[in-house]
């Protein structure tokens, strides 16, 4: 031993002190017992089960994501047991707290012979939180414009609704007064490309109401699109939304709705834009253990003013309008 640390001597420091580590490591593994097949009782084990403390950590976590899953349909549950099971409508938003994500498409034709598909129109993820509390989780709407001359024609996204908040004030399910009155408001961001914002937040208080008489029912929203800024180009709305349905054959909703815009002031200041639709929602269809599918589709047509072209009044002329639903 002492010969190799004496021809040590003539290294390189670093190199000296690597190999002598080395010589060291490999003394200390000689030292150690071995076991009949020649492997080193001091190496690892190549598995080593779960400590039985983590394996009942993870079963709690398990138990604790089952138990706040079951909770949260529960309150679900409790919240659709005491309010009517009307379909919501194509274009009017229903006062009845739903707890689905929802995806729409329009095709909307104007009078100066444009062109826009709109596609999720600020639909999202509705949300029961309480008894009586939903909130909705908006998608940006997305919207492809084209025209007879190529001149206007754009793809991008408009500004976002992006969230609403609602507060059910009284309901009562159809085997007792068959109602419901809400109300909520939505925030929009202006986030849209520059030809389709208004550069300006903008608030949408709203009152919500429906009655049901066996299987006829109207539901109904008073509501206002009320910009935070550019009040005086923009002007305040007043949106009114009137949807009669019958429910037929246990999954078909025909209906017919009325939907009006009255421009307070801006640059549409005094006009009323009126439209009507038609339509058909059908479901709810089952599709797995408490998920429910929904579809609908509807023509909606402009009655009122008469085409101005500037400021464009009505907005467009008529629209296809195209639903899905899936409810949990």
């Amino acid at each position: 031993m002492s010969g190799v640390l004496w021809s040590l001597q003539g290294l390189q420091p670093g190199a000296r002190f690597c190999l002598t580590m080395g010589i060291a490591l490999l003394l200390d593994a000689a030292c150690q017992p071995a076991r009949a097949d020649g492997f080193d009782l001091a190496l690892p084990l190549p598995y080593a089960p779960p400590a039985p403390g983590l394996a009942m950590d993870a079963r709690a976590d398990e138990d604790a994501a089952s138990s706040f899953l079951a909770a949260w349909a529960a309150r679900a549950e409790r919240a659709r047991a005491t309010q009517p099971t009307w379909s919501s409508p194509l274009v009017t938003t229903t006062g009845l707290l739903e707890q689905r994500v929802r995806f729409d498409f329009s095709q909307q034709h104007a009078g100066n012979g444009a062109n826009t598909s709109v596609i999720d129109g600020g639909r999202g993820v509705d949300l029961i939180v309480s008894d009586s509390n939903e909130i909705q989780i908006a998608a940006v709407p997305y919207d492809i414009r084209t025209t007879p001359t190529g001149k206007g024609a754009l793809s991008g996204f408009a500004d976002w609704p992006f969230v609403r908040v609602e507060q059910r004030l009284a309901s009562s399910p159809q085997s007792e007064g068959n109602y419901v009155l809400t109300a909520w408001l939505q925030v929009q961001a202006p986030v849209g490309i520059a030809a389709l914002t208004s550069n300006a937040w903008a608030y949408l208080p709203t009152i919500a109401f429906g009655k049901g008489w066996g299987d006829f029912d109207i539901q109904g929203t008073i509501g206002g699109v009320l910009p935070a800024s550019r009040e005086g180009t923009l002007g305040d709305q007043i949106q009114t939304n009137i949807a009669f349905q019958y429910h037929l054959l246990n999954l078909l909703w025909p209906q017919i709705e009325m939907n009006w815009t009255y421009y307070a002031d801006g640059q549409r200041g005094g006009l009323n834009q009126v439209y009507l639709t038609p339509g058909l929602v059908i479901g709810r269809f089952k599709v797995a253990n408490g998920l429910l599918f929904t579809c609908g589709v509807g023509y909606q047509f402009a009655v009122a003013p008469a085409y101005r072209p500037t400021p464009l009044t009505p907005a467009y002329d008529h629209a296809w309008l195209f639903t899905s639903r899936l409810n949990f």
